[in-house]
């Protein structure tokens, strides 16, 4: 009966671990490597919050993965330090490549993604700089 016992706990051992690496062996697969970026420098004068603009991006991302492309998409940065007035925020953008990302931006979910409210914030910031690099391989 312990034999049984210790073999049936051997077997379900195996069978986990084999199930993670398949997992792990699934999602390097899927991983795609972005060679494109972009990064926008934002002013805020009004003192709008981080986690109402994050909800705005996170919403835009979220269209971006039903179009297709998980591994797109943006991510806020707080600046931190009081080096230049009123700037608070940083944009990354992370793409592919230039066609998904206009792929991407000419599709419409992506561009009906943000409502009238979310234009409103949008307008209120000021985009001190923009920049686009591109991977070197």
């Amino acid at each position: 009966m312990k034999r049984n016992i210790l073999f049936c706990g051997v077997i379900l051992i195996v069978f986990i671990a084999s199930c993670t690496q398949k997992t792990k062996e699934t999602e390097e697969i899927n991983r795609v490597e972005n060679t494109l970026k972009s990064v926008s420098f934002l002013e805020d004068s009004i003192g709008i919050s981080s986690s109402e603009l994050l909800s705005i991006f996170d919403r835009i991302n979220e269209k971006i993965d039903s179009i297709g492309y998980p591994d797109a998409g943006y991510k806020l940065w707080v600046i931190q330090g009081d080096s230049i007035k009123n700037l608070r925020f940083m944009v990354e953008g992370y793409w592919p490549n230039q066609a998904i990302y206009d792929t991407i931006h000419n599709n419409k979910l992506y561009q009906t993604t943000m409502t009238s409210a979310d234009q409103q914030i949008m307008n209120k910031l000021r985009t001190i700089s923009y920049y686009r690099f591109s991977v070197v391989k």
